[in-house]
């Protein structure tokens, strides 16, 4: 009856130290992945970061191109085109005289 007891608390024993090596097995491998999940999660931002870096230089390119044309074509020069091939002569393009302030009287 003795030996059963004795060998029901050995067993009892090693399974307690097979539990907290199993403990310590867990939390050392947890704690080796959480580097390497860190520095996947990081990559992933970075990659982000540059592709919409990426994408906002491009649409700022566009801006400025946009603007370039957009000067263009309200140059003087290019309007004294477009009125001229429009039939728009400089005689022929009535002009508004508005006269402002008071009479020289």
């Amino acid at each position: 009856m003795i030996d059963n007891v004795q060998n029901e608390s050995v067993k009892s024993g090693k399974n307690g130290v097979m539990g907290v090596v199993l403990l310590f097995v867990l939390v050392g491998s947890f704690v080796c992945m959480v580097p390497v999940y860190m520095q996947n999660r990081i990559n992933r931002l970075y990659g982000t970061f540059y592709s919409l870096k990426e994408k906002t230089n491009w649409l700022n390119r566009e801006i400025l191109l946009k603007d370039y044309e957009i000067n263009k074509l309200t140059s003087i020069n290019h309007l004294s085109k477009f009125a001229e091939s429009a039939g728009l002569g400089l005689n022929e393009v009535p002009i508004k005289v508005m006269i402002t302030g008071e009479s020289n009287e």
